[in-house]
């Protein structure tokens, strides 16, 4: 019976799940395609070159002798056959080059990870190169690991091995297996392939120039805080959403006191524009001015501090959210979206339209003329078009922030009574009555 439940709960996984790998047989070698990786495999049985293909086509890794290469042997026969889905697609492939003394299998199985198996058996012992990204003098070897990293491009290649090591990037074996891990530095997906050996790979990194960044502390922090909510919704949607309401009351006391700063400034407008009038000196007008900001208690500078605190904060929590996107593939759908790593207009025209109708209601709200109103709702509508292209998962956060940014603005307004204009006046029609 519970062969059975494992069977169905395996064939639910590759329904749901499967049918996102593909494979080409190309006249320069042969492709395999997943959901997120691009690998071009030789017809002499290397690797020849790995692709990322989230978000724009990235080269990860490009062939020095060094493609799970093995010594002393002829030109490999090759078969390939895969666990096939629908649409000529598969959830997993498995390649299998044939040599003289040796044979050798990639196995390719698709999911949110970018680990593949390497399979080498030889009647006699051989010896096989492991992949580098990075450059030699930054490897690091220890425990039957491998590493390898590309600071510029925040690559990593981690290779769990069995057999002996013969130099630092050799190994030597009849019947060697590797894990392979080729693909962005992300702590999160490496500890869920090489579990029992995180610790040993943390060690390992902290010796290797320029591994990580001055504020990882900070987007791990918050990547962790995320998954824990993720823990509770078991969506990635709902995450995303609750994530952001959480932190933008956790940054609310900062942008009251931006917004305040700036209806503070507002109010006393028209006189600052009666003191550039009345006095043209640059020197007699600033003190001018100081003065009224004194007599008002007003820091002109205070609302663009505010600003400047926020807005690191909002590139990290940027960077959380993209952190995820490989989950967000294979976390199931969120409302009407299968796949919040799909993008493009098709994807994201309903978040493109809330953007619009809520910069427009912005402006309405925060602009003391039609022209200032105008101009704010023209960047509401052609900032929304830079991110189309974006996963949505990436642009469901951006709409939060925006629909919480018009929520808390017409809060802040309402309780001061600060009047925006109204639509009659956005139009240039004249008032009711």
């Amino acid at each position: 019976m519970k062969k059975i439940t494992v069977l169905l709960f395996l064939a639910f996984v590759l329904i749901i799940f499967g049918g996102t790998i593909g494979v080409e047989e190309r006249s320069d070698g042969i492709y395999v395609i997943t959901k997120f990786m691009e690998y071009k495999i030789g017809y002499d049985g290397n690797i020849h070159e790995i692709y990322r293909t989230l978000e724009g086509r990235r080269k990860v890794f490009t062939y020095s002798n060094d493609g799970f290469d093995i010594t002393s042997v002829s030109t490999p026969s090759y078969k390939w056959n895969g666990l096939k889905s629908s649409d000529n697609k598969y959830s997993e492939i498995t390649l299998t080059f044939n040599y003289e003394f040796a044979e050798k299998t990639y196995h390719f199985e698709e999911g949110p990870n970018y680990t593949f198996d390497v399979y080498i058996k030889a009647s006699t012992s051989v010896e096989i190169s492991i992949p580098r990204v990075g450059y030699p003098q930054d490897d690091r070897i220890r425990n039957n690991i491998f590493v390898s990293y590309y600071n510029k491009g925040d690559y990593i290649s981690i290779i769990k091995f069995t057999g002996k090591t013969a130099g630092q990037n050799k190994v030597v074996g009849t019947n060697v297996r590797f894990l392979a891990y080729i693909g962005p530095y992300k702590k999160t997906l490496i500890k869920s392939a090489f579990e029992e050996d995180y610790t040993t790979i943390s060690e390992m990194l902290k010796t290797v120039p320029g591994v990580g960044s001055w504020y990882d502390p900070i987007k791990y922090g918050l990547a962790y805080f995320f998954s824990w909510i993720n823990n509770f919704t078991k969506n990635f949607g709902l995450t995303i959403i609750i994530f952001t309401i959480i932190v933008r009351l956790i940054l609310y006391p900062l942008y009251h006191a931006q917004t305040k700063s700036m209806i503070k400034m507002r109010k006393i407008q028209p006189q600052i524009e009666v003191i550039k009038k009345k006095y043209k000196d640059p020197q007699k007008q600033q003190q001018e001015l100081l003065k009224i900001y004194r007599e008002n208690k007003i820091n002109p500078a205070s609302g663009c501090l505010m600003a400047l605190i926020q807005l690191p904060i909002f590139i990290v929590l940027y960077q959380v959210i993209r952190y995820f996107q490989e989950e967000f593939a294979f976390s199931g759908s969120f409302l009407i979206w299968k796949d919040l790593t799909a993008g493009g207009f098709s994807a994201n025209w309903i978040f493109l339209v809330i953007q619009i109708v809520a910069g427009y209601f912005l402006a309405l709200i925060m602009s003391q003329d039609s022209r200032t109103a105008w101009q704010s709702i023209l960047m509401s509508v052609f900032f929304p078009f830079l991110f189309i292209g974006f996963p949505s998962g990436v642009f469901l956060y951006y709409t939060t922030n925006t629909l919480i940014q018009l929520a808390t603005t017409y809060y802040i307004y309402k309780k001061y009574k600060i009047k925006g204009i109204t639509q009659r006046e956005l139009w240039g029609l004249p008032n009711k009555g």
